[in-house]
């Protein structure tokens, strides 16, 4: 099946009627709660399988929404059951659906508990470790996903998205054009990500110190 980018995979609310193997291009997951608020909650890439709800949920719980043109198998939960019973293909979905489970857990603390930085750092690694289980070994990151929709899934602002990708480009840890990314310092981006020592501070004209640079240290 071919989904458009900006079409839905699946709304949220809807009956679980099939799982979507993606093959070809990303996808988001967004959450609208009653009040009418929407929350990105997380990134899918090929490999990955869309709309595989904890406990067999009779709905989804979120929406799926394509970021670029993608590709996709359509498995229909009977025969989803059906394959359940193979040793083989069960522990091949359960261990995506731990796999899953876990990245959620780490935006959970991230989000709940981080300091700007700690958080953009998590999902750059992340992102990282996903492309590197596809085969990818070069350390860029193609991302698809708008810096927008970055600061929703992380619980920040656009300008702080932006200000942190240029301040993690100027200390050396990535490097930045357009859309693409690509991980110069992994050991850095970690030592960020656990809060081992500050982001150093860039050079700076004299005017400026204790103006931006004092603001930027107070966002991260």
């Amino acid at each position: 099946m071919e989904v458009r980018t900006g079409d839905q995979f699946y709304r949220q609310g809807r009956p679980t009627t099939a799982v979507f193997p993606l093959r070809q291009g990303s996808a988001k997951s967004v959450y609208e709660s009653p009040l009418g608020w929407r929350q990105v909650t997380g990134f899918s890439l090929p490999g990955d399988v869309l709309g595989l709800e904890p406990n067999e949920a009779p709905a989804h719980a979120t929406s799926a929404i394509a970021l670029q043109d993608a590709i996709c198998c359509v498995v229909t939960a009977e025969t989803l059951r059906e394959h359940m019973a193979e040793p083989v293909f069960r522990d091949s979905v359960l261990k995506v659906m731990r796999r899953n489970a876990e990245r959620e857990r780490m935006l959970l603390v991230a989000v709940g508990s981080m300091k700007a930085a700690q958080r953009l750092a998590m999902l750059l690694l992340d992102l990282t470790g996903e492309h590197q289980r596809r085969g990818s070994t070069d350390g860029t990151l193609t991302l698809a996903m708008s810096r927008t929709d970055i600061a929703s899934l992380l619980g920040l602002t656009l300008e702080t998205v932006s200000r942190l990708l240029s301040r993690f480009a100027s200390v050396g840890l990535i490097a930045v054009r357009q859309r693409r990314v690509r991980i110069i310092d992994k050991d850095g981006l970690a030592s960020v990500y656990a809060d081992l020592e500050p982001i150093s501070p860039r050079a700076a004209p004299d005017h400026e110190i204790g103006t931006a640079e004092n603001n930027e240290a107070r966002l991260i």
